[in-house]
């Protein structure tokens, strides 16, 4: 893995009126790099879906336990880190939202999504909650 030439971090109260400042903390990041326009939407979509997740299902908007975004600017690519303290989940026990008895369901394709728009994702649980990391290749088109 490629050294980080920069690191930044933000922390948030869970708060859903977080969302737009993590949003312009990453583009900002992001777009200094010199992602496009379409992977700097991708890279959107994902951190929030990832926050807000974080939010709600972590940690049921309890706004004194704080979502960590972790960004590393690196030469190959932008990797970001959505930090809860939040119970967990496994990956594997999620239902396929694409299964014919989820399909119509509103909910439940976050990581489907995060999986698909980045190049690499990462779930490490920690014994106080878990981290998710994505990575975005720089001059990718994925």
């Amino acid at each position: 893995m490629t050294a980080p030439n920069r690191t930044e971090f933000l922390n948030i109260p869970s708060s859903v009126d977080q969302i737009e400042k993590v949003d312009e903390f990453v583009e900002s990041l992001a777009s200094g790099m010199g992602f496009g326009h379409d992977a700097l939407a991708d890279i959107g979509i994902c951190v929030t879906e990832l926050v807000m997740n974080a939010i709600v299902h972590a940690h049921k908007e309890q706004v004194e336990i704080p979502v960590e975004i972790k960004v590393e600017c690196r030469s190959d690519g932008l990797v970001v880190c959505v930090r809860d303290y939040g119970p967990g989940f496994d990956t594997k026990t999620v239902p396929d939202p694409t299964s014919p008895e989820h399909i119509f369901e509103d909910h439940g394709r976050g990581i489907l999504i995060v999986r698909a728009m980045m190049d690499d994702v990462q779930v490490i649980r920690h014994n106080d909650g878990m981290c998710i990391e994505i990575f975005k290749r720089l001059n990718s088109h994925a």
